[in-house]
């Protein structure tokens, strides 16, 4: 069976349509989806539209997803940092751009999944069984590594959240994380994703990245006048985490 793992597509309609083209190509036999499909980027409803079309065998809330049924309510809320007001105007925009029907479905993806695939026992999650934000990187100790899983009979454990794509062996136990489609931090910004092929308890993996019209998804994050433009531009071009306010004041001024 061929598996395509996606991840982080934020709101990147441009990016997701690229990926779903070389998908095609590839010819899974499944598809599972590992959070975040909306937030930091200028199209929400579209990414909405074609993660449904794909008809996911699996989907994972990442902590983006999580905002949209949990967002703070008060109305004396004030956002306390720099990156919660970063949030609070990245959630305005796209609740403005969704339904409500759009934003339950993806605030109440489930926290986790569990798959047997040609023998194979995979766990899925965002970033980690007890978490949404844990931050696991390609380089952690086999220490973190191994508190990606909940089962000891699992095998394979998929995770997104970090940007990062990477495949490493921890202690008899396979750990991929496909990587952004969206949004890369890993230096290479071109769209990331993972295919992969289960045979009779055999398994391999390809991290497949993925070029895209880079102008054209900005050109459309300033027609739809989306706010903090500049990082995400950044993000986009460079592949680095641009959510700093050090960062943000030498762009916008």
């Amino acid at each position: 069976m061929r598996l395509a793992v996606l991840s982080d597509t934020h709101s990147n309609a441009v990016a997701f349509e690229a990926v779903i083209q070389d998908i095609k190509e590839q010819s899974p036999d499944a598809i599972v989806f590992l959070g975040d499909v909306t937030m930091r980027g200028p199209q929400p409803s579209e990414c909405v539209e074609l993660l449904q079309s794909l008809e996911a065998l699996a989907l994972v809330r990442g902590n983006y997803d999580h905002m949209f049924t949990r967002f703070p309510e008060s109305k004396d809320w004030r956002p306390a940092t720099f990156k919660e007001e970063l949030k609070m105007r990245a959630f305005e925009y796209h609740i403005s751009r969704l339904s409500a029907a759009e934003q339950s479905w993806i605030g109440n993806f489930p926290m986790q999944e569990r798959l047997k695939i040609e023998g194979v026992n995979l766990e899925l999650y965002h970033a980690s069984p007890d978490s949404m934000i844990t931050v696991t990187y390609p380089w952690a100790p086999i220490e973190d590594l191994e508190k990606l899983h909940r089962n000891d009979n699992t095998q394979i454990v998929l995770f997104g959240h970090i940007h990062h794509s990477f495949v490493r062996q921890a202690r008899g136990r396979m750990v991929v994380n496909c990587g952004s489609v969206g949004i890369p931090f890993d230096g290479d910004n071109r769209a990331s994703y993972a295919i992969l092929d289960l045979n009779d308890k055999n398994v391999s993996v390809q991290l497949r990245r993925v070029s895209y019209d880079f102008d054209k998804v900005i050109r459309i994050a300033r027609q739809n006048a989306m706010p903090d433009l500049e990082l995400f531009e950044y993000g986009i071009r460079y592949a680095k985490y641009p959510y700093y306010q050090e960062l943000w004041q030498q762009l916008v001024n």
